[in-house]
């Protein structure tokens, strides 16, 4: 029994794997004249951009620093991991991954960063993943190690590992072991209070795979209270068990759960239900200990959950902010008092930072693509102005953060991020972009959000250092920087200047995130919210600011004479401090202030050209390329950079004997991108020894003939692609050319049999006559052109399909050989997108057109001739095969909707989220020329049309962290007066990480 079970988990984690061949992940490619250095130390592998050698000394010692204290609670040191440095990009994250294993980060800080260098929370955080994985990697996973590779280790991690926990637990540890941390933050909890408090405690699916229907607190939020609240009662063994059973034991289907078990006694439903009861009560005492201000809503809480944030005063009945949500696209918007919402402008993506307003204009920072380098991003300033609808593009290929426009609109305040991680606050003319003045704040201190003064004399700003966040005010007239709050490690954030001198800011002093004022030193609380209240703007005597609510950011407004105006000494906070308890627990503390910028570590080369690094393996056959699988073996290579993946292997599959063994290579480190595909195999001639056929000629004639032969026919198959990948996204459109040209040759061997006939006779047969037949060898070429292109508006989380869009793309093939002529075809289709009669609703309109040149007549005993003819590159109407011919014209037309978001959860089961739509109606007609023998032509054709619906499911299957899609599509064929019925099926992985 105990050698079945293993042999079932064996199966279970290659099944795993070849689900999850797409989790090999690669984040894309820098720019190809990038030179790389690496630094080797005791436990890390770590290679960066040449240009970053000084800083990249700092990481290291950062990350040898938190490898001594990261893994206590789970007591396990991991083994030595190579580290991707990015310093090209204004994308701000980290992630680890595990096939290949690797950190890759990204040395941008954001401008919504805790308390704390922006190296050091990478460090922290990502490295805590590297404990959890490679403790994972013991035991029997271990074991399977040696079978499957490092994706062993990924297999167990998405059967059995939740993803609360693994980014729980790496929220607990940045915030145990260091004065910050997100889980000190009253906004990082507010989601979770406000969900539980004013609604329920959704069921466990729910939570961990949230919803289209209510918010859900992501996995962050409601990991870190689920982690660190059980860690606060059961102690921080807790889940060094579950990770250590689920490495060591994964034959029992829930090692997680029944590890922590061993410690906590409860399943992991009933601690998740316990731990967010617990913290209810504690958060139900929190309420009745304040006293809530008084407010006015200017815009009502919506259901559909609905964010208005960083709010400005227009005027005396206008405000301008910035709308998101569920079913929103992120946009500026003008509010009312009355409540009505006017859409000013749509820009495209954003980091989670504050635009401003002044003089009739919105300017904001907008995050730009390189046209070809996926780890190139540029940060850009644009402004929209109101009265002309002129949009301007003020910065171009920047790293600006935060941008603030000056009261009469000349001059722009910025952050700065260079790629060595050198910030400064930069003054900008609006007009030009050029630079008029860049300052440093005290020793490279990472600044946010500035913002002027209405004489536009002087800027504040939040500046951060090695002991914590402070106000700072610029003066522009001496040059000289002046601190109004004394730096600490309480969340401050998003400063302003009211109308009489003093500053308005955001702080989580009294354990919700209120507004304050600051003026002449004397410090203020202004706000006390159930939940949190934040970015507030301050004109005459009236305060506006967005307000939390379960359903989201709400704008509301506050009278001068209704302002708390609590003095900072008495300020309580009465919030429930899970951070306390687990910081007990950690009883040594990384010392990042005594880390020296000395460079200590030997710098080398590293060269691009290491092209191989493999990772996993199979007793499986994984195409990637083709995306099949089945039996056989497989290798798979990626190397650190992620230019070049490899996959080799051999197909067991008898159906697939030609295809016996391939290899695949992908280049990407060059401005074009390059694939090599090869296939080899071979197949024994075979026919059946007795074939009953009719003479075409004399059908009365009756004959048998019979073939044997022990020849192989080999064919050896070369597939060279060259495609040039061009991102063209800009402002609210995702827009990306790439055309390709594609190179195909196959090589037979050809083969000579012999054909025995024979006639009946009255009791036998007698043997008329032996041919011989000559197969010549097989040698067609062939090349494809292609060029692709699409336009497609962002989407928010609710919508099934872009709500306008198009998409178009021309394919020509030509194939032949040095002695054959096997036809050629040109396709060309489009794909236009529409918004439907409801929101989240769309109109999808194919069409597709093909004409093919018929290549040679093949040689056949019937009387019509057959040509060498070409397969199709459009689909027949759904519910319909595939059928000849030679000219096609393709209608599909899609109605695209959400149907309903149900939720609907059989506990460990299943859930399903949401179930879509397609009202569908798909048309067709062909053409097909037919010629005899005789020289007799003429043309066939065809209509085929249907029409139908399908619905679809998506749906998380015993928990699995991956979406399966289930659906049904019925379509009526219209032409053969029939109906038909199919299952749809399908998996949504896109690659898996886990990061900051």
């Amino acid at each position: 029994m105990h050698r079945l079970k293993k042999f079932l988990i064996l199966v279970i984690f290659s099944v795993s794997s070849l689900l999850s061949v797409a989790q090999y992940y690669t984040s894309g490619a820098d720019p190809a004249n990038i030179k790389w250095n690496k630094i080797e130390s005791e436990n890390f592998n770590v290679i960066f951009p040449e240009q970053y050698t000084a800083k990249a000394q700092r990481v290291v010692k950062i990350l040898e620093e938190v490898y001594l204290y990261a893994g206590k609670s789970l007591k396990h040191n991991p083994r030595k991991i190579s580290v991707l440095i990015h310093s090209e990009t204004a994308y701000s994250n980290g992630f680890v991954t595990w096939a290949p294993k690797r950190i890759e980060l990204y040395n941008n800080p954001n401008q919504n960063i805790y308390a704390q260098d922006w190296l050091e929370q990478l460090a922290l955080h990502e490295f805590r993943h590297v404990v959890q994985l490679d403790k994972l990697n013991d035991g029997f996973t271990k074991m399977l190690s040696y079978i499957l590779g490092e994706q062993a280790v990924g297999a167990a991690l998405g059967l059995f590992v939740p993803l609360w926990f693994l980014e729980g637990d790496a929220v607990a540890a940045e915030t145990a072991l260091t004065p910050s941390g997100r889980g000190r933050s009253p906004r990082f909890e507010q989601g979770m209070r406000a969900q539980i408090m004013d609604k329920k405690l959704y069921s466990y699916e729910k939570a961990m795979f949230g919803s289209y229907k209510d918010h859900v607190p992501n996995h962050y939020e409601m990991g870190y209270q689920l982690v660190a609240g059980a860690r606060a009662k059961y102690g921080e063994d807790i889940w060094e068990q579950a990770l250590y059973n689920t490495g060591r034991n994964p034959f029992l289907l829930t090692p997680f759960n029944q590890g922590q078990k061993k410690v906590s006694g409860l399943n992991k439903v009933v601690l998740y239900k316990e731990t967010f009861a617990d913290l209810n009560k504690k958060w139900e005492l929190q309420n009745e200990k304040i006293s809530q201000s008084v407010y006015h809503e200017i815009i009502k809480s919506s259901k559909n959950y609905v964010n208005y944030e960083y709010p400005v005063i227009m005027d005396d009945s206008t405000y301008v902010a910035e709308v998101s949500g569920l079913g929103e696209v992120r946009r500026f918007v003008a509010v009312n008092n009355d409540g009505r919402v006017k859409t000013l402008f749509v820009p495209g993506s954003r980091n989670k930072e504050p635009f401003s307003y002044a003089n009739q204009t919105l300017c904001w920072s907008e995050l730009e693509p390189d046209a070809r380098w996926e780890n190139r991003v540029y940060s850009v300033i644009k402004t929209y102005h109101l009265p002309t609808k002129k949009l301007k593009k003020v910065t171009r290929k920047s790293r600006y953060f935060s941008p603030a426009l000056s009261c009469d609109g000349s001059q722009i305040a910025t952050v700065s991020v260079g790629n060595q991680n050198n910030y400064s606050l930069v003054i900008l003319d609006s007009n030009t972009g050029l630079v008029r003045k860049k300052y440093k704040h005290g020793d490279n201190n990472y600044l946010f959000t500035p913002a002027w003064n209405k004489a536009g004399t002087k800027l504040v700003c939040i500046a951060l250092s090695s002991q914590g966040k402070e106000i700072a005010v610029f003066d522009l007239e001496t040059e000289q920087w002046s601190q109004i709050k004394k730096p600490s490690f309480a969340e401050i954030s998003l400063p302003k200047w009211g109308t009489r001198g003093e500053i308005i800011f955001t702080a989580g002093y009294s354990g919700t995130e209120e507004i304050y004022t600051v003026k002449n030193e004397e410090l203020k609380q202004l706000t006390q919210s159930k939940y949190g209240a934040r970015g507030a703007d301050f004109v005459d005597d009236e305060l506006v600011y967005s307000y939390y609510t379960s359903d989201g950011y709400q704008l509301v407004k506050a009278n001068e004479r209704e302002f708390l105006n609590i003095s900072f000494n008495e300020v309580t906070d009465h919030s429930v401090k899970l951070h306390k308890k687990i910081a007990e627990q950690e009883l040594i503390k990384p010392n990042f202030v005594s880390i020296d910028t000395v460079s200590d570590y030997e710098v080398k080369k590293y060269s691009k050209w290491n092209l191989f690094n493999f990772h996993s393996w199979a007793p499986a056959m994984l195409n990637v390329k083709d995306e099949e699988m089945g039996l056989g073996a497989t290798a798979m290579s990626q190397n650190l950079l992620g230019t070049a993946v490899t996959s080799l292997g051999y197909n067991a599959d008898s159906q697939k004997s030609l295809e016996k063994y391939f290899f695949n290579f992908k280049y990407q480190g060059w401005y074009s991108v390059l694939e090599l595909d090869v296939k080899n195999g071979d197949q024994k001639i075979k026919y059946d020894p007795n074939i009953l056929y009719k003479d075409s000629v004399a059908p009365s004639e009756i004959y048998y003939y019979t073939l044997g032969t022990d020849l192989k026919y080999q064919l050896t198959q070369f597939e060279l692609r060259a495609s040039l990948p061009i991102n063209l996204t800009r402002g609210k459109y995702s827009s990306y050319l790439q055309p390709s040209v594609e190179y195909e040759v196959a090589k037979g061997s050809g083969y000579s049999i012999d054909q025995t006939y024979y006639s009946p006779r009255l009791t036998s047969y007698k043997q008329d006559s032996i041919v011989n037949i000559d197969i010549p060898k097989y040698n067609p070429q062939s090349v494809e052109y292609s060029l692709y292109f699409h336009r497609l508006l962002r989407q928010s989380a609710r919508d099934v399909a872009p709500r306008l869009g198009q998409i178009a793309e021309v394919l020509y093939k030509k194939t032949q050989s040095s002695d054959k002529d096997y036809g050629s075809i040109l396709g060309f289709y489009t794909k236009l997108y529409f918004p439907g009669v409801l929101k989240h609703h769309s109109f999808r309109i194919e069409n597709d057109y093909q004409y093919k040149i018929l290549g040679d007549v093949i040689a056949t005993r019937s009387d019509v001739k057959q040509f060498q003819r070409l397969g199709n590159y459009f689909n027949f109407p759904r519910g319909y095969s595939t059928y000849q011919n030679d000219k096609m014209y393709s209608f599909k037309g899609d109605y695209i909707f959400p149907l309903c978001n149900p939720d609907l959860n059989l506990p460990g089961i299943f859930y399903l989220k949401r179930i879509t739509t397609n009202l569908f109606y798909d048309y067709t007609k062909t053409k097909q020329k037919v010629e005899y023998k005789s020289g007799e032509t003429f043309h066939v054709n065809h209509i085929y049309s249907s029409t139908g619906l399908e619905l679809r499911g998506e749906v998380h299957a015993f928990r699995f962290m991956f979406p399966i899609t289930v659906g049904y599509r019925y379509a009526r064929l219209l032409e053969l007066n029939q109906n038909k019925h199919e299952i749809l099926m399908g998996i949504n992985i896109s690659g898996f990480s886990i990061g900051n």
